[in-house]
Formats: structure tokens, sequence, C-alpha cells
């Protein structure tokens, strides 16, 4: 797994307290906080080192060039609008599979790990929060001044909304979606819960359909690519791009022979062949109703487990998500444990109604971090393999509760006169 260290870093002081201070990266990781406290920096930091990593292992970079001009703060952090965050005692150290980074004393040093045997390349895919702003216009891409990070996320839309089959069943009620090729417009249809059927531009649905519909749609056609052929070559259209080019340089190099090239091809295949999904989500639930954010996880934990290597990484600020990721690691768990008796089939059949078969998580791949207003990162206590339910966010629920049984007893001495 990756690791990553940030102190000093815009609303972080003394960062993560445990581990030498290195936050590990596991299979499903969750940030969770207020608004403010950091949770999108450290996602983004892990994003930019984790695509370092890859491009410096691919050849597409090398470590000087990272090193000069102090690149690693004023192009690729700044790329993620991270560029005010940095102070001159700012520390990020990324420990990775092939290579580690560690920026100190504003300076950057790259370390190559030899052989990197466990490196598998990821597909890097940054989901930002901004993501609903796709689906509020027809055509996005006609527009200009986009954030880059929104750009990129748009070209992988864009392909996920070509690749996806006629009345796609998303995971939320009985909605699907479709995308109209001629017209180059977004839908979905259904019907309410009162019997009204709807066909709708995505422009003009409700505004957690535009921000679930871009996340579903971009990972799904993710994921299925690499659960189909882990060997293919499933690039995003940045690295699409690059690649072009650089086979464009090996066949117009005059200076190798046939089979020189041959053999330089060969080797950028493999370098660019991605083995792996990385997903980094930021607010999956934004503006989802609580059953409906429970529908969405599933989906997303479907789509991680498609493969063993796959991971995810989301920040959120709803206290349902830790509770139905609760859910999903006690239903594999139980899953784990149901022998094959008579009643084996129906009890399956009735824990998958509560968590879908491919939702379930171990308790080991699954970790959650705190960050505080002052500035600290702590690991969300485990109990029994389970999430603690003494976190900020069910804090607030039952804060909410003692104050209305506050205003219960000032209303009773109200009465009293």
């Amino acid at each position: 797994m990756s690791k990553l260290k940030v102190e000093n870093f815009g609303p972080i002081t003394s960062g993560f307290a445990e581990g030498d201070g290195f936050m590990d990266f596991r299979k499903v990781t969750v940030f969770i906080g207020n608004q403010g406290t950091g949770k999108s920096s450290v996602a983004k930091l892990f994003s930019t080192c984790s695509w370092l990593e890859k491009a410096l292992f691919q050849g597409r970079v090398n470590a000087d060039y990272i090193k000069k001009y102090n690149r690693f703060v004023k192009l690729y952090c700044a790329y993620q609008n991270l560029l005010s965050y940095f102070r001159k005692d700012s520390v990020v150290e990324y420990r990775g599979k092939a290579y580690n980074l560690t920026y100190r004393n504003e300076k950057l040093s790259v370390e190559r790990i030899a052989g990197a045997p466990d490196y598998k390349v990821p597909q890097i895919m940054y989901v930002p929060a901004e993501r609903n702003f796709l689906s509020a216009v027809d055509e996005p891409d006609k527009l200009k001044g986009l954030p880059q990070p929104l750009l990129t996320f748009w070209e992988e839309l864009r392909q996920a909304q070509l690749a996806a089959p006629e009345n796609l069943q998303l995971a939320v009620g009985q909605v699907k979606f479709r995308y109209d090729k001629h017209r180059k417009i977004p839908r979905i249809s259904g019907k309410t819960a009162g019997g009204v059927v709807f066909d709708l531009r995505l422009s003009e649905a409700s505004s957690g359909f535009q921000s679930l519909v871009p996340l579903l749609l971009v990972l799904r056609n993710l994921a299925l690519h690499h659960e189909r052929d882990n060997s293919r070559s499933t690039l995003s259209s940045e690295e699409r791009r690059k690649l072009e080019a650089r086979v464009m340089e090996i066949l117009n190099n005059p200076k190798l022979t046939s089979e020189a090239q041959a053999l330089a091809l060969n080797a950028l295949g493999t370098r660019f062949r991605t083995e792996t999904l990385l997903s980094i989500v930021e607010e999956p639930e934004q503006n989802l109703f609580p059953a409906s954010q429970k529908a969405m996880l599933y989906q997303l934990l479907e789509y991680v487990n498609k493969t063993d290597m796959n991971e995810l990484t989301i920040t959120t600020h709803s206290p349902y998500i830790i509770n139905y990721l609760t859910l999903a690691i006690k239903a594999h768990e139980v899953r784990n444990e149901i022998v094959d008796t008579d009643h084996y089939k129906e009890l399956l059949k009735k824990l998958a109604e509560i968590v879908p078969d491919n939702a379930g998580v171990s308790n080991e791949d699954v970790i959650v971090y705190e960050l505080s207003e002052t500035g600290q990162i702590s690991r969300l206590p485990v109990y029994d393999g389970l999430p603690s339910d003494e976190n900020k966010l069910n804090e607030e629920l039952g804060d909410t509760n003692a104050q209305f049984s506050d205003i219960l007893e000032l209303e009773q001495y109200a009465r009293r006169g």
C-alpha cells in the first residue's frame, strides 16, 4: 500500500500522529472532517504523488525535470490548485511501490525503488466535487476556462457517455440513463414513486442526479475495462495523447533500426498498460438523500471490488457514508461465516437484500481518518473490526438530540411561568 505524510500544509499542522506520521492508503480509504480541515488537500496530494510515481515509472518525466524550478509545487500541485497551501516548513512525503517522493525545506527529492516488483500501473481518476457543473450545462466542452481537474474529468465523462449502453440502469431508484449521440445530450428517464413518468435532459434533472450520474458513469466505464482484461491498455485522454506522441517519436527516429523500433514500442506499451484503477472521489454523497447515498456507496464498492488491486479514496461530510460502510464490512464478515447448510442460500439472499454480494469489504481493507479544526489527523478507532461511532459526524447528530432535549426543558419552564 502507498503511504503519505503531510505537515504544515494549508490547514494541516502536525498532521498524522501515528506511524511516523505516515497515513496508509488501503483498498478503501475515507477522510472525514469539517469544511476547511484539509480532506481534499490530502486527497489531491495523494492523487498528485500517485500520478508522478506513475509518470516516472513510465518514463514520461524524469526526476531532474520534476525537481528543477520547483515544478513539483508550481506545476504539478498547482494543477490541483494547491499552490497557495505550501509554506516554508511544509512537509510532503510519499512512499510508493516504485518511487518515494519527499518535499522538505522547499526542495523535492526523488528515490527510485529498485526493481519495483509490486508496482502495478494504475489508472488514476480524480472525481472533483464540481462535477455537477458538467451536468448542469449542455456540451460543456464548448466552454473555456474550466479548471484542469474538471476538464480532465470531462474528457473521461465524454468517453463514458459514448460507451454507456442504451437505458443504463442507475444505482438509485428506477432511473435509467441514455446518451443521445446525435444531439450530444445526456438524459435520464424513469417513474417517480407516485407513478409519474419522466424523461429529462440531465441539465434539467435534480442536483442529486447531476452529481451522481457523472460519478457513476466514469467509474463504471473504467472499472469494467479493468475487470474484462487487466492486460489491456486503458488510458486517460491525456495519457493517450502522450503515448501517441512517444510512438511517433520512435517511428520517426532515423537512428533506430526496425528491430530497435519494435523493441522500443513493446517496452513503451508495457509501461503504459494499466493494471488497476485508483479512484479518488470528493464528496460522493453530494446532494443525495440518505437512501440514495447507500445505493451510491454500494455501487462504488462494487466497482472497487471488480479486481483485487482497485482502490477507492473518498472525502465526505456524511455520517451515513460511515454507517453504510460499517454495514458493508459486517456483511462481508457474516458472509464468510455462513456455512453450507439447508438454509445457506436463504441466508445469503437475505444478506444480499441488505448489502449486495459484491459490495462487501474486509475490515482490513478499510481505514478512516478524521481531520480536526486544529490541523491534526487521527485514525478513527476500530471496535471488533468496525469503524467507531465516536466521530465528529455522529457527534453532530447526537448534539442535535441533546439540544432538542434542552429546548423541551425550556418549554416546560416557560409553561410554568
